[in-house]
C-alpha cells in the first residue's frame, strides 16, 4: 500500500513541476514586460516563489533515480530562487530602507546590486536543469526526445554562462542560448502536467 501511494505521490509532485512550469514562465514574462513598475517587482517576486514549488515538484519525481544528484539539483534551483527573491524585495522602496538599518540587511542589498547577480542565478539555475533533465533521461520517465534536448538546452545555458565567467564581455544571456531552454521547459511543462511520469509499480510493470 505504501509503494502504492509513493508512486502516486511522484506522479502528482511531477504534475505540479509541470504546471509551475508554465506559471514562473507566464509570471516572469509579463514582470519582465512591465519593467519598470511594482507590479513588474511582484511579479517577479512572485516567479522566484514558484520556482519553489518547481524545484520540490521536480525534485520528487527523480529522487528515486538519484537522490543525492535529486537533492543537488533541487538545492541549485532553490539558491536561485532566494537571489530571485533577495532581489526583488530589496527593490520595494519600502522594504529598502529597513534593510539598510541592519547588517544582515546590508549584506543582502549588497547582494541584490551584485553586478553578476542575475548571470550567477542563470549559471545556478542552468547546473540544477542539467541534472533535473540527467535524471529524466535516466530514468526513460519522460520522453527520450525531450529529455535529450532539455539536456541539450540546459548544458548550452551553462555554457554561455560559464563563457561569461571567462571572458565578462560575452553576453550569458544571449537569446541563442536561451532560446532552446524556452521550448525544452514549456515541452517538459506539457508533458508533466497531461502524462506526469512514467514509473515502475512494485511488480515490475511501467505505469504512465
Amino acid at each position: 500500500m505504501a509503494s502504492h501511494n509513493n508512486l502516486h505521490s511522484q506522479r502528482a509532485w511531477a504534475r505540479l513541476a509541470g504546471l509551475m512550469y508554465w506559471v514562473v514562465l507566464v509570471v516572469d514574462l509579463t514582470g519582465m514586460n512591465l519593467r519598470p513598475s511594482n507590479l513588474h517587482s511582484s511579479l517577479m517576486l512572485s516567479g522566484s516563489l514558484f520556482t519553489v514549488l518547481l524545484a520540490l515538484g521536480l525534485y520528487y519525481a527523480v529522487r528515486p533515480v538519484q537522490a543525492m544528484l535529486a537533492l543537488t539539483a533541487l538545492a541549485c534551483r532553490l539558491t536561485e530562487a532566494g537571489l530571485g527573491v533577495v532581489s526583488c524585495v530589496a527593490g520595494f522602496p519600502s522594504v529598502h530602507p529597513r534593510l539598510a538599518n541592519s547588517s544582515l540587511g546590508s549584506t543582502l542589498l549588497q547582494l541584490a546590486s551584485w553586478g553578476d547577480s542575475t548571470n550567477f542565478a542563470a549559471f545556478i539555475f542552468a547546473v540544477g536543469s542539467t541534472i533535473f533533465f540527467a535524471l529524466f533521461l535516466k530514468a526513460r520517465s519522460i520522453p527520450r526526445i525531450i529529455a535529450i534536448w532539455g539536456l541539450f538546452s540546459s548544458v548550452l545555458a551553462l555554457s554561455a554562462c560559464l563563457a561569461h565567467l571567462v571572458w565578462p564581455a560575452f553576453p550569458s544571456m544571449t537569446m541563442w542560448a536561451w532560446m532552446p531552454m524556452l521550448l525544452a521547459e514549456t515541452s517538459t511543462g506539457l508533458w508533466l502536467l497531461i502524462k506526469s511520469v512514467k514509473v515502475a509499480s512494485p511488480g515490475g510493470t511501467e505505469r504512465t
